[in-house]
């Protein structure tokens, strides 16, 4: 794994942002583990926002 990492929104695992599933939600993108991760993510995206990175609508 490279030095810089990201944090899934959904399962907190670390991954790669190159090799991670990409999801892109109001402007920023999200890195995954997996596929249904981000599926998970996609059905409701609040929910896994972390609060300090919420976008006022």
């Amino acid at each position: 794994m490279t030095s810089t990492t990201a944090s899934d929104p959904v399962c907190g695992m670390q991954v790669d942002p190159q090799t991670a599933v990409a999801v892109e939600h109001a402007g920023h993108v999200y890195h995954f583990c997996e596929s249904a991760c981000a599926d998970t993510f996609r059905d409701d995206p609040g929910r896994w926002i972390p609060r300090d990175e919420t976008v006022e609508a």
